[in-house]
């Protein structure tokens, strides 16, 4: 699978958290990719059809990946090339990437617009993600 946010800062926001839990904290900048994407068959899913098949909204934001995790292979199974689904991180949403049911060859509907180098420690603590008694 290839998780993909529909905004830029909603990537951010996923490796700030993700990397924020790393012990030490990376310090390195990460690298964003801009990316133009073709999808024939993918599956939206909003937070309250999700609530509807046994995801509990108030802990969407944790680390808890089991029923999103059953969900997702569910859609894969049904052979959707992407699942659309809220970001449990930022005010956007998410694309999830199925290349196994890509209609065509994955490398012929994904291109690669550009790429940007960016402090990602910084970013997080600019958008309080990241407590700095945690540095």
């Amino acid at each position: 699978m290839l998780y993909t946010s529909l905004e830029r800062e909603g990537a951010l926001a996923e490796i700030s958290f993700h990397w924020g839990q790393l012990t030490p904290l990376p310090t390195k900048p990460a690298v964003l990719n801009r990316l133009r994407i073709v999808t024939q068959k993918s599956l939206r899913l909003i937070l309250t059809s999700l609530e509807a098949l046994g995801v509990n909204a108030d802990e969407y934001t944790a680390v808890n990946y089991s029923r999103t995790q059953e969900i997702g292979d569910a859609v894969a199974f049904l052979e959707c090339d992407g699942l659309l689904v809220p970001s449990a991180r930022w005010s956007c949403g998410n694309l999830v990437l199925f290349p196994d049911n890509h209609s065509l060859n994955l490398s012929n509907t994904l291109e690669l617009l550009d790429s940007e180098e960016f402090d990602w420690l910084s970013w997080a603590q600019q958008n309080n993600l990241i407590n700095p008694s945690d540095l």
